[in-house]
């Protein structure tokens, strides 16, 4: 009877041992999550609509699309410009310019066969665009905030 007590307690304390290690190997003391939603914000990425062709950098706001031969970068896009959600792609490029890497962006991201243009849900997205960008400034704008009440209590 204690034979079986000792066996049973022993594989407790080898499960509970294993189960530490286990959840020791996913902890990071590095890592701090952001206060705001989107945690992985990065200087240059972008959602990319391949159809529109347009780039949206959610950390600055700015629209990058081409028109009369030239790329134009711009908080608004002209209303001819069609943006759907279903049709973005959200890509990281090492530049401030995405549309440096536009010949690889239109061979890597094909656009949306049978495309339809929908006013109402390119209305929705530039909003949520719109959002994205004002939630991100807001987040920088209370970290700096919190940073620099810190400096000050220095």
């Amino acid at each position: 009877m204690t034979n079986k007590i000792k066996i049973k307690s022993s594989i407790i304390v080898l499960n509970i041992i294993f189960t530490l290690l286990l959840t020791a190997c996913a902890y990071d003391p590095y890592y701090v999550a952001p206060p705001y939603r989107h945690v992985d914000f990065y200087p240059y990425d972008y959602y990319y609509y391949p159809t529109s062709r347009v780039y949206f950098h959610f950390t600055t706001g700015y629209y990058y699309y081409f028109d009369n031969n030239r790329w134009v970068k711009s908080r608004t896009l002209l209303p001819r410009i069609h943006l759907d959600p279903k049709d973005r792609v959200r890509i990281r490029v090492d530049t401030d310019k995405p549309f440096m890497k536009y010949p690889e962006h239109i061979k890597k991201y094909k656009p949306m066969p049978g495309y339809r243009v929908d006013n109402q849900r390119s209305i929705r997205e530039r909003e949520e665009n719109r959002n994205l960008y004002n939630e991100y400034k807001i987040s920088k704008e209370q970290k700096n905030s919190k940073k620099r009440d810190r400096q000050e209590r220095r």
